[in-house]
């Protein structure tokens, strides 16, 4: 599964060109120092209009009322949280890993779905009003994340070699410190209300990278690391869904 990466910097930029909280060249930046591509509508059956570039559709979206936007991470394992689309776009929302929920005063709009080369799918889709699955708040998904990597270390420490070494070997102590070391993090704050975010968010994207290979983690043995781990991910899943989302 590829990573989220590209599909989070795209939701962040559109919440931040929709908000007008950065200039568009600002936003174009970010996706070159990030190595990323710069995303391009593709196909737009949801706002009706023609193929076109990242900041074009920003301002199409702004004109419709989008006002909001969300990163939804896709995986067998979590919860599934996408609004109901087009039966033709199951199977490259699964593939991707993670699309862009649009929503105009909580309710959702349309689904971005973006391919490897940065083009994407903007699809109407059911009209949603948002809930939270987890976390009411991104601060408290953020302290439950927190809590469940310390579990998760602590666990991994004390089984030693009775744990995988696929999973003795991921990255445990970064996730506690947010993966607060220079990067990736320096392109998120840019984009986020609250720079202070993009380490949480860091953090979180890295463990769905990381735990997007094992397609039933509660079935891992032992049964405590196994438990452990099917909180994981959906806590990362989480972050990511409710920073994004923003207040």
């Amino acid at each position: 599964m590829p990573s989220a990466l590209p599909t989070l910097l795209t939701s962040l930029a559109l919440a931040a060109l929709v908000e007008h909280r950065i200039a568009p060249d600002h936003a174009v930046s970010l996706f070159a120092d990030s190595e990323e591509p710069v995303p391009f509508a593709l196909a737009d059956p949801a706002l009706g209009g023609q193929p076109r570039g990242l900041l074009l559709w920003a301002a199409d979206a702004r004109a419709a009322g989008i006002d909001g936007f969300r990163c939804q991470l896709v995986h067998p394992s979590l919860p599934y949280a996408v609004p109901r689309v087009d039966r033709a776009l199951a199977r490259p929302i699964a593939r991707a890993g993670a699309v862009i929920v649009a929503e105009a005063a909580g309710t959702a709009r349309a689904v971005l779905v973006l391919d490897d080369e940065g083009g994407f799918t903007a699809a109407d889709c059911a009209p949603v009003p948002y809930a939270p699955l987890f976390s009411a708040s991104a601060a408290e998904a953020v302290r439950e994340l927190r809590q469940t990597v310390m579990e998760g270390l602590g666990t991994v420490e004390r089984l030693g070699r009775r744990a995988p070494e696929a999973v003795r070997g991921l990255a445990w102590r970064d996730w506690q410190a947010d993966m607060g070391g220079p990067g990736l993090r320096d392109e998120l704050s840019a984009l986020l209300p609250d720079p202070a975010q993009a380490m949480p968010l860091h953090a979180a994207l890295d463990i769905h990278d990381a735990l997007s290979p094992i397609l039933a983690p509660a079935t891992l043995e032992p049964p405590e690391l196994g438990h452990l781990l099917a909180r994981l991910h959906p806590a990362a899943a989480d972050v990511v869904a409710t920073i994004t989302r923003g207040p």
